[in-house]
């Protein structure tokens, strides 16, 4: 008789591949059997976060995760990814030492490692630890380093995805060296807020990268929007992701005399808008010119009292004349009228995720708008609570529920920490709500995991 103790062990981890969470946790105390079937899953992502550096005290409080694998390095093989978001500060600017200790011994025993994520400047304790990863191909790091460490880290040459968050001029003068020893593995390459990165730094350094698939340069106040594109076109035609940041512009004189991207294999772009004039608008809107492919457009401005400009919209391509149609847009940091939700409908008639402000107090027009949004299936509010005087209003169950029954294919909803996903049973719509926390890790400009594009 097969019972849920002699499954196969195979069987038992397909099975908690659809758990995750204190489920998982509940489920390890059922059996030895489940334990066993659970370990796995249950090690192969390990976070430290705020909740967790909070509670954190050598001997006392909660023993960190990087002492158990420390403690039990049997467990270390099912390690995939590392993610320490915030580390435990005895002070304002002191880490723990035990802490460090304890995530650089775990690091070294991890060695099936493919990601590693550190957002804090700890990174130089770990660097060390850091060697000999073989499978190691995703690092997204905080890079302010001295030159004998960004030496370190270009021991490492596995990686196909790299973000470099805040790097300092050691690791930017080194990126084309390293990059030599990536040319044949790295394919996604993100810089954010950088002050060193120019155009002399882009023409060394991506020639070296023949296959980069992901180019992502925001916040670099030296490699203007004109040079990131003429850096890409002519070195990484090939491109499918890009992002940059539009600063301060000189106003073209008309359309046909602004810029152009010449990256027909372009299918994401994300574009950070600082300026708010009416000649950013012109900008912007040249640069769909020849974009006919995209699948996902992401717009961040710098005012949210900003109405988004309608010449922007207006130069979507239209589905008969995209060779691919859009799928996703965001529209972030900005005010989105109900007009111009009608003009983005009339345009973007294939959508299946949209990201904007929403007019919570007008939320039956607005459902109205998107109605003709056949595929639509997640809606994103990104409105900030913060943004206006006065309390913001919450989207409450009856206004998911009709914008579920309005819009046919509707299925996810998240707004103000809450993600409402709904299910069709006979003839009515059941409404599920839960708590909700955005990735703070991943950059906004960032592409979707769900979003594939093949190399």
């Amino acid at each position: 008789m097969v019972t849920a103790d002699n499954l196969n062990l195979d069987v038992l981890e397909l099975i908690f591949a659809h758990i995750s969470g204190h489920d998982l946790v509940a489920v390890s105390s059922v059996s030895k059997s489940f334990l066993a079937g659970v370990i796995p899953r249950l090690y192969a992502t390990v976070y430290f976060t705020a909740k967790h550096a909070k509670r954190y005290r050598p001997g006392a409080g909660i023993m960190s995760p990087f002492l158990t694998l420390h403690n039990h390095p049997d467990l270390a093989v099912h390690v995939r990814h590392i993610d320490i978001r915030c580390p435990p500060f005895i002070a304002v600017g002191q880490v723990y030492p035990s802490f460090l200790s304890e995530a650089a011994d775990a690091l070294r025993v991890c060695k099936n490692l493919t990601s590693f994520v550190c957002g804090q400047k700890i990174l130089p304790a770990l660097l060390s630890s850091l060697a000999g990863k073989e499978r190691l191909e995703d690092v997204h790091i905080c890079a302010a380093f001295t030159t004998t460490q960004g030496e370190m880290l270009q021991k490492i040459t596995t990686l196909r995805s790299l973000t470099l968050d805040n790097p300092s001029w050691n690791v930017v003068d080194s990126l084309p060296r390293w990059a030599q020893s990536l040319q044949r593995t790295l394919v996604h390459l993100t810089i954010f807020m950088s002050q060193e990165v120019n155009g002399v730094v882009l023409e060394a350094l991506l020639p070296m990268l023949p296959r980069l698939r992901g180019l992502h340069i925001i916040g670099c106040s030296k490699a203007s929007h004109l040079v990131v594109i003429k850096a890409a076109a002519a070195y990484t035609p090939l491109l499918k992701e890009l992002s940059f940041t539009i600063f301060e512009i000189t106003p073209p004189t008309s359309l046909l005399s602004s810029p152009t991207m010449n990256l027909s294999c372009l299918r994401h772009l994300a574009i950070d808008v600082r300026p708010t004039s009416d000649a950013t608008a012109l900008t912007i809107s040249s640069l769909f010119i020849s974009l006919t492919s995209l699948s996902t457009l992401v717009l961040k401005f710098s005012d949210r009292q900003l109405p988004i400009w309608n010449s922007v919209i207006e130069t979507i391509p239209l589905p008969g004349a995209a060779i691919a149609p859009l799928k996703r847009l965001a529209l972030m940091d900005c005010a989105v009228s109900i007009d111009t939700v009608r003009k983005i409908t009339s345009r973007c008639k294939d959508l299946e995720r949209l990201e904007l402000p929403l007019p919570i107090k007008d939320i039956r027009t607005f459902a109205a708008a998107i109605s003709s949004l056949t595929e639509l299936h997640t809606l994103i509010d990104v409105g900030d609570a913060h943004a206006s005087h006065g309390p913001r209003a919450s989207l409450g169950r009856d206004d998911v529920s009709f914008m579920m029954r309005t819009c046919v294919n509707l299925k996810e909803i998240v707004s103000d920490g809450r993600m409402w996903t709904g299910s069709q049973k006979s003839l009515c719509t059941t409404i599920t709500p839960k708590r909700y926390k955005a990735n703070t890790t991943r950059h906004w400009f960032s592409p979707l995991k769900t979003d594939l594009y093949p190399n």
